[in-house]
């Protein structure tokens, strides 16, 4: 009896920790994996813009130009800040390459030690029921999950094409806005 709620324990505990898995990656993916440009964005209303400076026209252009440097130039906008935000991703996408490795060694291998004991040691046959389940519970567990590190790499790999592209393209066109005649010249 010992040995069946020790199995009981186990799968349970692995079901609960699958789950939280699963719930951890649709909330990675959604939220901290998904690239957005508000990342770069600082206060864009006209009420926040700065004042002209003294170099520059108070034209809406001029004071367009100053907002973008502004933007460009904001913390969120740093190489170091994108950086440090790109291995934070990646750190958290290896965690649960970790998380799925330590159920299947952990939880799921426990189960199957516990239940063929339990084969072992009952003098009746162990109802199908058990094996069944505990043959879903590591096709769910194991079988399942086996990717999600690749995904989730996949994720942050994506992330940082994204961030890639936007900024090349914000500093082209920035360049451009500034410098139009320069920069034609050199295309």
């Amino acid at each position: 009896m010992a040995i069946r709620l020790t199995w009981e324990e186990n799968r349970q505990a692995g079901w609960r920790e699958r789950r939280q898995i699963t719930e951890d990656l649709h909330t990675f993916s959604v939220n901290r994996a998904r690239w957005s440009p508000a990342i770069y964005e600082t206060s864009t209303s006209t009420d926040d813009l700065p004042a002209p400076t003294p170099h520059r026209r108070a034209s809406i252009a001029s004071q367009a130009s100053a907002s973008s440097d502004n933007s460009v130039s904001s913390p969120a906008f740093s190489r170091t800040a994108r950086f440090k935000l790109a291995e934070l991703l990646s750190r958290d996408a290896a965690q649960f390459s970790g998380r799925v490795t330590s159920l299947r060694h952990g939880k799921v291998a426990a189960a199957g030690k516990a239940l063929d004991k339990l084969i072992d040691h009952s003098r009746k046959p162990v109802p199908d029921e058990l094996l069944d389940e505990q043959d879903r519970f590591e096709e769910k567990c194991i079988t399942e999950l086996e990717n999600i590190g690749k995904f989730t790499l996949s994720l942050v790999m994506q992330w940082r094409k994204y961030v890639a592209i936007f900024t090349s393209t914000v500093w082209t066109s920035k360049r451009f806005a500034t410098e139009p005649m320069r920069f034609m010249l050199r295309l």
